[in-house]
C-alpha cells in the first residue's frame, strides 16, 4: 500500500493549537500563577521595624541568601555588608547557602536588622523606656550597653555569663511586655482601665521588639569553644526563651492591627 498523503494544513494544526495554548496561559494571570507555584515559587515576609516586605522567591532551592540580602539592601537603602536576617531566633550567616537550606518556606517571616538596629528611623518616644500610657514619653532614649564576653578558660564562667546576659535582658522587659500584651491583645480578659492609642502601642511594640532582637544578636555573637556543650546548651535555651517572648509580642500586635487604628 502506498502511504496516504497528509495535507499540509493538517500538519500545522497541532503546533498552532499548542502555540495558542501557550499564549492563552501567558496572558491568563491565574494559569500563570499556578505554573509559577508548580515550579516552586514561594512568598516570604521580611519585617524591618514597622515596615514589612512581601517578597516572591522564584525557586528557594536555587536562591542564595546573598540574593535576598541584595534585594533588601535596595529596598531599605541600607549597606549590604551591614544587613543581618534573623529567622526563628537565629542569624542567617552564610550568604552562599540557599534559602531552602535555612528551612525557609512559603509564608515564612524573617526579621531584618541593619547596622543601627532592627528598626527604621523613629522618634525618640519609640526608644523610651516608659510603657504605653505611662505619660513619661519625654525621657531620654535608652541606649543599651554592649555586652562584652569575658575571656576565660572555664566553661562554668561562660555559662554563668550567658545566664546573666539573658536575665539582664528579660527581667527589666517582663513588666513592659506584660503591660503591652494586656493593653494590645483584643482577646485579653483582664484589660486595664486605660488603653493607649494605636500609634502609642505601635511605638512600644517597635521598642520592645528592638530590645529583644538585640538580645538575640548578643546571644548569637557568643563565641563558644569546641567541646563546651553546657555553654552551647545554655545559649540555645536563652535563644528559645527570648524568641518565645518575641513571638508572643508579635502575635498580640498582629491581632491588634486587625482592628485598625
Amino acid at each position: 500500500m502506498s502511504p496516504v498523503a497528509v495535507p499540509k494544513a493538517d500538519c500545522l494544526v497541532t503546533p498552532l493549537l499548542y502555540t495558542r495554548a501557550l499564549i492563552v496561559s501567558f496572558f491568563n494571570p491565574f494559569r500563570r500563577a499556578v505554573a509559577e507555584t508548580d515550579q516552586g515559587q514561594i512568598q516570604i515576609s521580611v519585617k524591618w521595624g514597622r515596615e514589612r516586605f512581601n517578597i516572591p522567591i522564584p525557586k528557594p532551592s536555587a536562591t542564595p541568601l546573598s540574593q535576598l540580602l541584595t534585594t533588601l539592601s535596595t529596598q531599605t537603602s541600607l549597606p549590604l555588608d551591614q544587613l543581618k536576617l534573623v529567622y526563628k531566633g537565629a542569624v542567617l550567616k552564610d550568604p552562599l547557602l540557599t534559602l531552602s537550606s535555612y528551612g525557609i518556606k512559603d509564608g515564612s517571616t524573617l526579621v531584618l536588622v541593619g547596622a543601627s538596629g532592627p528598626t527604621p528611623s523613629s522618634g525618640p518616644s519609640s526608644s523610651s523606656s516608659s510603657a504605653p500610657g505611662s505619660g513619661s514619653g519625654s525621657q531620654a532614649p535608652v541606649v543599651p550597653k554592649k555586652n562584652k564576653q569575658p575571656e576565660t578558660t572555664s566553661e562554668s564562667v561562660l555559662v554563668s555569663w550567658i545566664q546573666n546576659l539573658v536575665k539582664n535582658l528579660l527581667d527589666p522587659l517582663r513588666p513592659s511586655v506584660a503591660t503591652f500584651n494586656s493593653q494590645a491583645d483584643p482577646r485579653s480578659t483582664n484589660k486595664p482601665a486605660h488603653i493607649p492609642k494605636f500609634d502609642v502601642l505601635q511605638k512600644e511594640h517597635a521598642r520592645l521588639s528592638e530590645m529583644l532582637l538585640r538580645g538575640l544578636l548578643d546571644l548569637d555573637g557568643v563565641e563558644i569553644p569546641s567541646g563546651w556543650n553546657e555553654a552551647r546548651k545554655e545559649r540555645k535555651e536563652g535563644v528559645r526563651v527570648v524568641q518565645q517572648m518575641l513571638t508572643k509580642l508579635d502575635e498580640v500586635w498582629g491581632e491588634r492591627k486587625k482592628l485598625g487604628a
